[in-house]
């Protein structure tokens, strides 16, 4: 009984022991299995790093061979070069962008510069990117090309073009081009600057593109420019253009001692960067807005007032606080904007009697013929500018509001062909109007029969 009691737990304890084996083969299995997956994971992240590292030792040789290609290139070839070109090594496609711009030895800039006088050299850059770079940096060389002795004649010169806009900002992709002892065209780069090299000694028209859209100081588009190239240096000419804006100017006007809108038939625009002042409108056809355009967007503002040249100007000594402060405006103009700006005309209070004197006045005349002539400004042809008006029922001007100026008049009165004249009247004021009035009949001051000149 002792014996089989035995021998039972020998089979237990032999059964038990073949369970523990079987777990720890499991477990061992589970091991293997957790130590080659990091291991092949292991390789398989150094392979991937081993890629990359093969990969920018690749793109190092294809800039070093691009560098070679660059330096084999012509002068004329190499200033302003910008090419991208794929070249594709160990089944890798990488993408080579090659540049080359003119530096001028004192400032290491593109020699744009006015006064610039220097050696001047070519830099080249290679840049070369890979589809798996990611966030890492391209692969760059760069290095600089000198033109050889005697690739440039004594006879030859370069002309550096650079478009600034109104900021002093260069302003890039404007083509320009030049004829004359040679030709040349191109773009402007980033910078706003265009360098044109080997060219021969002489005198060329430079035309910078007017399909830019850009305006000069003045509002005009781009126009010739004639310039000149000597041999053995560099001829920089700096043009500033930028993108126009505009301005609507509204009127109004003291009518009957009250200030509403009015119209008038020209406005004056200028500012300290101009050549000159620009008029806007046409003088005899009345509107109650004008608009200035195209303008140059500087960064100070404009003077704006009514009339057709610098002497309607109410403030032309900068005055701090001018008579006639409300009859000017300062507007800012910004590039592809319309400002607005509202001014007030001083006014002319005419009167048109049909008697002879403040004595005996009369009765106003309605319908009479009103010519007033600014004595200070002249129109295309030299001759002072004139605008005619009709009286209305009151023997007064419809619309009183004239430029700021100083006037002759003449008032006729066509039923019994009679004038009479006043000379000199300043309408230079907007806190009042001013008065003015004209006798048209028999036996007054300065009266006489005929029609107004």
């Amino acid at each position: 009984m002792n014996a089989e009691l035995a021998s039972r737990r020998a089979r237990a304890g032999a059964s038990s022991e073949e369970g523990f084996t079987l777990i720890e083969v499991l477990v061992t299995a589970i091991v293997v299995v957790l130590v080659l997956t990091a291991t092949f994971a292991g390789l398989s992240a150094a392979g991937r790093a081993g890629a990359e590292q093969r990969r920018h030792a690749e793109s190092y040789a294809v800039a070093q061979k691009d560098q070679a290609r660059l330096r084999a290139l012509r002068i004329s070839e190499l200033n302003g070069l910008d090419e991208t070109r794929i070249v594709t090594v160990g089944g890798t496609d990488y993408e080579v962008h090659s540049t080359g711009q003119f530096v001028n030895d004192l400032t290491g800039t593109a020699s744009c510069e006015e006064g610039t006088n220097s050696s001047d050299y070519i830099s080249i850059t290679s840049e070369v990117s890979w589809p798996s770079i990611g966030s890492r940096p391209p692969t760059v060389i760069k290095s600089i090309v000198a033109p050889p002795a005697g690739s440039l004649s004594e006879d030859t010169g370069a002309l550096a073009v650079v478009i600034r806009d109104a900021a002093g900002v260069g302003t890039p992709n404007v083509p320009v081009s030049g004829t004359g002892a040679g030709s040349f065209s191109g773009s402007t780069g980033p910078t706003g600057c265009v360098l044109f090299t080997d060219l021969p000694a002489g005198n060329y028209t430079l035309t910078p593109s007017a399909a830019a859209g850009l305006v000069d100081a003045d509002g005009d588009p781009p126009g010739q420019i004639t310039v000149s190239v000597v041999g053995q240096s560099t001829n920089t000419v700096v043009l500033r253009y930028d993108t126009p804006g505009s301005i609507d100017v509204h009127f109004r006007t003291r009518i009957n001692g009250s200030v509403q809108d009015t119209t008038t038939d020209s406005l004056v625009v200028f500012n300290t960067g101009m050549t000159q002042e620009r008029s806007f409108g046409t003088v005899g056809t009345q509107a109650s807005t004008i608009s200035a355009a195209p303008l140059f967007p500087f960064t100070s503002p404009y003077a704006v007032y009514a009339g057709s040249c610098a002497a309607n100007n109410p403030n032309p000594d900068e005055l701090p606080d001018p008579p006639a402060g409300e009859a000017l405006a300062a507007v800012n103009v910004v590039a592809n904007q319309t400002a607005s700006a509202t001014i007030q005309l001083p006014a002319l209070d005419l009167t048109v009697m049909s008697g002879s004197s403040s004595g005996s006045p009369g009765s106003p005349v309605s319908g009479a013929t009103v010519k007033v002539t600014d004595t200070e400004c002249d129109d295309a042809g030299g001759s002072p500018i004139e605008r005619t008006y009709t009286t209305n029922s009151s023997g007064e001007l419809p619309n009183p509001g004239l430029p700021y100026g100083v006037y002759d008049i003449c008032a006729y009165r066509p039923s019994t062909n009679r004038k009479n004249t006043a000379a000199d009247v300043a309408v230079q004021t907007t806190d009042t109007d001013t008065v003015q009035t004209i006798y048209v009949g028999w036996g007054a001051s300065g009266s006489s029969s005929g029609s107004c000149p």
